[in-house]
């Protein structure tokens, strides 16, 4: 440790001292002391000033060194390799480290992400048990992250080296790039090869297809295969190779035949036609006929996605219990060359890929719970309806719902992701005209009850609190041997409040029914609304009551009332008494998952008077010119709709409407745009009951075409736009090139696009011109699964679709070490320091962990430095206050003096009085001495000795010889006080 200066050229300044010592000798009117004690202080001043303006510093150096241990944890090492990987690092600080000098050693483990599993510290490290329980994600090697943690981890004032385990090959970041900044921060590098996983191995690379594929155009596809062998090995591996296609729900093996697989890549041709429009999902998969000879299942499939143009197709979802109720309105959308496929409410969709066959959706007065016994509801769950969204809201197809008396808010839709896609909303905002429905729930929450049923009781309480109306009233109450309020009768408003009541029901206690839903009959007849319902939940036997005649004093007040009876030990009877007489249903459920669906469908009875039924008709108006409703003219008078209210909004525009309670006029009609597709409702049905008069309008079959062609997904010919996709390093890279008709680059065009996760997750996709008629956008994958692009050219120009399926991670894909990468980061020189070195292979699994020493020399001294010049401004600073006052100040020290001589005559009062009190006892002393003398014979030796007298009383004031008996004191006063006169 030694001082030095950041501007030494500036402490000639020191050379003014001697002129300044000078100038102030010269000058008089201070005292000696005064003068030095200001010429001391401002010396200092000048000195400290100096030194600041130098820029004084502590510099020291340090040999310590901090290694940090990175250990690649990804899929393409074998497990056991993983583990040897820890008790080399342990073994090889336990034989390097320098106590005395305080090294340290830190240890990074890193997969698809990096994370700090032992920070640097002075020590061993910790054993292999002590390390992480796999938490990391082991499916990707993201190298650069790795080294980016340490270089930040490890302090800054030690010598500093990084030890990487691994086979170099990584899938995500580029470590390349970030080794030379590395470097230049003087940390090294020293590399460990790892061998990747052993023996022979059948790896299914990719299904190659074509994107876009015209129907009855002959396909020729590839299938690509590589066949590691092992070492030393030249045997083929015999096996199977299958390719299905599926489209919707179909799945089509189109081919299975064995094959044989010799070392190296292997390609197969895949030859085929598809004569039906739709989007095709291609699976190739290898079963090898040993096992031994595939070292990993994981990579043995290809999947990749083909998407063939033709005529318009719709999907059209119809009520289970009414199959073949919409056939007449299928015909007429086939009359116009629009290709219907129709499937029943319990028998559709499950996935985002088997919609993609469709340019549009028809819901067709399809409740979102429907059915009446309790083994066939069938219901749309809540991926169903995210799938329904995000494929008109991200894939641009189009999406109609058809009215009836169990569709819209009428059938249980209201509160759903659904209603936030339709241009309406699904309940009557305007108060005058709603129709009011009361929900009173009696659920037992005996200790019965407790678990799984009491959970699921409490969802579908939570259910029926969403799909009622924000003018609909609730009220619930529990019960056990007592009756409790849960939500007292109210409107249900903003429904959130009601949500946390509902999550705080617990249960325990007996079972006492009749007082609950007595309080729930009287919270119902309080209440003023169009309909009333009871749904009563309960698993067991209740002590015993006059229940016939509560449910009819409830009948008579037009109260109907279902019950639930859960498991086997349910009093049937009395749950099937209470619904019979209450005009109710009563479902008996032996599976508690079951309840929600069941209170979901009964809760759509509240919904009842959303519908407007006018026996004599209304007659439809067409409200707004629109390309849709072009040529179309006035409609027959309908008898019936659900009522709704047109959303707020530019967007949503209502094209027909009808007269409704209080001559308001409702939407029969209504459009619009949302995301890349488009919504459309048709309050009243097609033709079955209320709008039976349609069947024989001339204009009807228009309407309807010249509703679905607006609402379809664009499906004209792509023109000459081109859409690929490349997987790399985590990103998947989506190119279009655009031509006119000329061949012509196409620029500064507005491309919507956007993409769908396995999840049906949105994920950003921009797409930016990069060159002339280029446009490039990429977006992040991170797990295995089929992600769908859609991106429209430009507006209404059809869109380009496709699907990249991400079978298996590409740590699956990589069979050798990287050696090229490992050289390249060992050889980096870092700043004043010696390269890095590349140790033996931990191929034997004996690697002695004593070859590489991390801990060794060959990096720059570090040198630290602390700036102190704001310490020497503050003291110059402090000792300038102190100079100025020692020069400006007059100092009056009288008042010290007199204190100081105040205390020297304490001080002489004290000591004279302790003479006096000597010579007192010295007095008394030598009397008593000569009294014994006297008393005893004189020696003849000794001469006899006069004893003097010894006076013992003192004198008193104002006698002759007073002033010889004055003390010490009392004469020093005296000639004090005759100095002074």
């Amino acid at each position: 440790m030694r001082i030095g200066f950041d501007a030494p050229e500036f402490l000639w300044l020191l050379c003014l001292l001697p002129l300044f010592w000078v100038a102030a000798y010269r000058r008089r009117g201070l005292g000696v002391v005064h003068a030095a004690v200001a010429i001391g202080l401002r010396s200092l001043v000048l000195l400290a000033i100096v030194a600041a303006i130098a820029g004084v510093q502590i510099r020291w150096h340090s040999d310590r060194v901090a290694v940090m241990y990175l250990l690649d944890q990804s899929e393409s090492i074998d497990a056991g390799r993983r583990r040897e990987m820890f008790d080399f690092v342990a073994a090889n600080v336990r034989a390097h480290r320098h106590a005395s000098r305080d090294d340290l050693a830190g240890v990074i483990l890193f997969g698809r992400e990096a994370t700090i599993e032992v920070p640097p510290f002075s020590d061993d490290l910790p054993q292999r048990s002590q390390f992480s329980d796999g938490s990391l994600r082991t499916d990707a090697t993201n190298l650069e992250q790795a080294l980016q943690l340490a270089r930040t981890a490890m302090p800054t004032d030690v010598r500093r080296r990084i030890v990487i385990l691994t086979d170099g090959n990584q899938t995500l970041g580029q470590a390349a790039r970030i080794a030379d900044r590395i470097a230049d921060d003087g940390i090294g590098i020293d590399i460990v090869p790892v061998p990747t996983q052993s023996g022979s191995d059948v790896l299914v690379e990719k299904l190659d297809m074509p994107a876009q594929i015209r129907r009855g155009q002959p396909i020729e596809a590839r299938v690509v295969m590589t066949n590691f062998a092992a070492e030393n090995s030249d045997a083929p591996v015999a096996g199977r190779l299958q390719v299905t296609r599926r489209s919707g729900h179909d799945d089509q093996m189109i081919l299975n035949q064995p094959i044989l697989l010799t070392p190296g890549k292997n390609v197969f041709p895949l030859r085929h036609t598809i004569d039906r429009a739709a989007p095709y999902t291609y699976t190739a998969t290898f079963v090898p006929d040993d096992p031994a000879d595939d070292a990993r299942s994981q990579n043995n499939r290809a999947v990749a996605f083909a998407n063939v143009r033709g005529q318009s197709r719709v999907l059209l979802i119809e009520p289970a219990t009414e199959p073949g109720a919409w056939a007449e309105f299928a015909d007429r959308l086939r009359e116009e060359n629009i290709e219907v496929v129709v499937e029943p409410s319990d028998a559709t969709f499950s996935s985002l890929a088997q919609l993609q066959a469709y340019d549009s959706v028809i819901l067709a007065n399809v409740p979102r719970v429907g059915g009446d016994a309790v083994d066939s509801l069938q219901w749309f769950n809540d991926d169903q309806i995210e799938i329904l969204v995000r494929n008109t809201q991200q894939l641009g197809a189009g999406l109609l719902m058809i009215g009836g008396p169990d569709a819209l808010g009428a059938g249980g839709w209201t509160g759903t992701a659904l209603e936030k896609a339709m241009p309406v909303d699904f309940e009557i905002k305007n108060l005058k005209v709603a129709a009011v429905g009361a929900l009173a729930l009696v659920i037992d929450s005996s200790g019965s009850m407790d678990g799984q049923k009491m959970q699921l009781c409490k969802a579908a309480a939570s259910e029926a609190i969403k799909m009622l109306g924000p003018s609909d009233h609730l009220g619930i109450w529990t019960f056990d041997g007592a009756t409790r309020e849960v939500i007292p009768m109210q409107p249900v408003a903003g429904r959130t409040h009601m949500l946390p009541m509902v999550s705080r029901i617990t249960a325990g206690g007996g079972t006492v029914m009749y007082p609950a839903m007595e309080r729930a009959f009287i919270g119902l007849s309080q209440t003023e609304a169009a309909v009333k319902h009871m749904i009563v939940l309960t698993d067991g036997q209740t002590m015993p009551n006059d229940f016939a005649a509560l449910t009819q004093r409830m009948q008579q007040q037009g109260i109907t009332v279902s019950s639930v009876a859960i498991g086997k030990d349910a009093d049937l009877s009395l749950m099937r008494q209470i619904a019979s007489i209450g005009n109710g249903k009563m479902y008996h459920v032996h599976s508690p998952r079951g309840i929600p669906r069941i209170v979901m469908r009964e809760t759509r009875r509240v919904s009842r008077p959303l519908i407007f039924e006018q026996p004599a008709g209304v007659q439809p108006q067409l409200a707004q010119d629109h390309p849709l409703i072009q040529g179309v003219g006035s409609p027959p008078p309908i008898r019936g709709y659900v009522m709704t209210t047109a959303k707020d909004s530019p967007l949503a525009q209502v094209l027909m409407s009808a007269a409704g309670p209080q001559n308001s006029q409702q939407p029969v009609l209504a459009v619009w745009q949302y995301g890349l597709g488009r919504t459309a409702v048709l309050t009243t049905d097609g033709g079955q009951r209320w709008a039976s008069d349609w069947r024989t309008w001339d204009d009807r079959k228009k309407l309807i075409a010249q509703l679905m062609r607006w609402l379809n997904r664009p499906a004209g010919d792509a023109g000459k736009f081109t859409l690929a996709t490349v997987v790399n390093d985590g990103q998947v890279q989506v190119v279009v090139n655009a031509l006119d008709e000329s061949d012509q680059y196409l620029n500064f065009l507005e491309m919507g696009a956007s993409v769908l996760d396995p999840d049906l997750e949105p994920i950003d996709l921009r797409m930016r011109q990069t060159a002339p008629g280029r446009y490039v956008g990429s977006f992040p994958v991170d797990r295995a699964g089929n992600y769908f692009v859609h991106v429209v050219p430009e507006a209404g120009s059809a869109p380009l679709t496709t699907g990249v399926s991400v079978p298996f991670s590409a740590e699956y894909r990589i069979r050798e070490v990287n050696r090229g990468l490992l050289e390249q980061l060992a050889a980096a020189e870092p700043r004043g320091g010696a390269a890095g070195t590349l140790a033996p292979s931990m191929a034997s699994g004996d690697a002695d962990p004593a070859a590489l020493n991390p801990f060794r020399g060959g990096l720059d001294a570090i040198r630290s430095i602390q700036d102190f010049w704001p310490i020497f401004v503050l003291i110059g600073c402090c000792l300038f206050v102190g100079d100025i006052a020692v020069r400006r100040i007059r100092w009056d020290f009288s008042g010290v003096k007199r204190l100081a001589a105040k205390r020297a005559t304490k001080l002489q009062d004290a000591d004279a009085s302790k003479l006096q009190r000597l010579q007192t006892l010295r007095s008394i002393k030598q009397q008593a001495a000569g009294s014994a003398m006297q008393e005893s014979e004189p020696s003849a030796l000794l001469p006899a000795v006069e004893t003097p007298t010894v006076q013992t009383k003192p004198p008193t004031l104002g006698s002759d010889d007073a002033p010889e008996a004055l003390s010490y004191t009392e004469r020093l006063r005296q000639a004090k006080a005759n100095a002074r006169r």
